[in-house]
């Protein structure tokens, strides 16, 4: 585990940022599916017709720059401190501390807080309330 710790006051205070990149992020993993299906709706079609490969090279650089776009959206996460754990969901989270126990604070979109933690070993679906002690 690498980063840092942070309290449930300190990542909610990150929230009006975190929000924004988290509703950027869920908009630039529609557009890499979408750009991957049209690349894969061309491919036939080019492989058929080779006057057909230049719409092809376009649909490959639509691909690669909307998955730069959403890679440096999580990059923006992660020098904020936070993981990104459902690109299409927007969910995000953040290593907190409950009774003792290393967790994750965990953050979806829609939410106001972050008001639950799951472990380091569960996945997202196993989230718990946090703490009413250490909850923000």
């Amino acid at each position: 585990m690498k980063g840092k710790i942070f309290t449930p006051d300190e990542a909610n205070r990150m929230l009006p940022l975190v929000s924004r990149i988290a509703d950027d992020i869920v908009s630039a993993y529609e557009r890499v599916n979408d750009a991957i299906q049209a690349f894969e709706a061309e491919r036939p079609k080019a492989e058929a017709d080779e006057n057909r490969l230049p719409l092809l090279r376009t649909c490959d650089r639509d691909v690669t720059a909307a998955l730069a776009k959403l890679q440096a959206l999580i990059y923006e996460v992660e020098n904020l401190g936070g993981t990104v754990k459902d690109h299409r969901l927007g969910k995000i989270d953040f290593y907190g501390e409950v009774d003792g126990e290393i967790v994750y604070l965990c953050w979806q979109r829609g939410e106001e807080v972050i008001g639950f933690f799951h472990g380091l070993e569960e996945n997202s679906g196993k989230r718990h309330p946090l703490p009413t002690k250490i909850a923000a």
